[in-house]
């Protein structure tokens, strides 16, 4: 069984991002999808590469946190210069498509810009890449032209649940149970939480929480024990 434990949102404070490294440094995290447009991004990246060599990192794409990296008509509100706030306000303004996939296409670039290389894979904030069957289309199309696996659409299937007050090792433990037979990636939000993240997010307080089960002695033993492969993309 091969198992990708991503965290997603590096580069979204420095507290998570910290977070991030100790759950690959201390646990069973070895893949991580930075957030391109955030204003860590670079410092976050540039430590990971030099830092930790074996921490695959991808892209998270998004609509819907911070300002976007192109010029739109659709995808931001015009008194801030940011993204709509919330999981569903940028589907509620008739996004262009087009620019969806300018923007995505330009997030994907820094990356690149930044580091030289490709991202490991692709997903995103919020799930917006498959929010609507129109977005779905866009991230797939993206995910062709760099040759790059996406979230739910990949060689790994996905397996969700651990999240909020199910983040537990008991829960953790089952989903693994369950899979056995697959190779499977479980999405997690481990972080360390300072007052910028506690400003900025109301899942703050819970990525510590995450990142105490991604390094709890019970679930490194099991991974042990059933042998299981820790990778990324």
């Amino acid at each position: 069984m091969k198992l990708v434990i991503n965290g997603d949102d590096l580069g979204y404070t420095r507290a998570n991002s910290e977070g991030i490294f100790q759950a690959y440094e201390e646990g069973i995290l070895r893949s991580t999808t930075a957030l391109t447009n955030s204003k860590y991004f670079e410092e976050y990246i540039k430590k990971a590469e030099k830092e930790h060599p074996g921490l695959g990192v991808g892209v998270h794409m998004t609509l819907t946190l911070g300002a976007p990296l192109t010029q739109n008509k659709t995808l931001t509100d015009p008194d801030t210069g940011e993204f709509w706030p919330g999981r569903k306000k940028v589907w509620e303004m008739n996004p262009d498509y087009d620019e969806i996939y300018a923007e995505w296409k330009a997030q994907i670039e820094r990356f690149i810009s930044v580091t030289g290389h490709k991202p490991t894979h692709l997903d995103s904030h919020h799930s917006v890449h498959d929010a609507t069957p129109e977005a779905k289309a866009v991230s797939l199309r993206l995910a062709e032209e760099y040759g790059l696996q996406l979230r739910r659409y990949s060689s790994y299937k996905f397996v969700a649940g651990f999240y909020g007050p199910v983040a537990t090792a008991e829960t953790l433990i089952r989903l693994l149970e369950e899979n056995k037979d697959s190779d499977i990636e479980i999405m997690c939000h481990p972080g360390w939480c300072d007052l910028e993240l506690y400003r900025m997010s109301s899942y703050a307080a819970d990525r510590v929480k995450e990142l105490d089960v991604l390094c709890s002695p019970e679930v490194l033993r099991y991974v042990r024990e059933n042998q299981i492969e820790l990778c990324h993309y």
